[in-house]
């Protein structure tokens, strides 16, 4: 159970650190060259943000389920 909760919260991380890079990006992809965000970084955004909540919920889910499992058995 410790794996799964530390691997959630390295996906977090990257998740996380991915935004960052991506709001940062200088390379064209994600802003254009008025500054405004382009197709790309939406998407990736969408992806970023959806996956973290995805995450999020099934963790908080899967800790639920745990926590009622352990009070079943006592």
């Amino acid at each position: 159970m410790l794996r799964l909760g530390l691997s959630t919260l390295l996906a977090s991380c990257l998740w996380a650190a991915f935004v960052k890079n991506l709001w940062n990006d200088g390379s064209g992809l994600a802003f254009d060259d008025a500054g405004d965000p382009t197709a790309y970084f939406w998407v990736h955004l969408l992806l970023a943000v959806t996956s973290f909540v995805l995450g999020t919920v099934i963790g908080a889910l899967g800790l639920r389920g745990v926590r009622a499992s352990r009070s079943s058995s006592d």
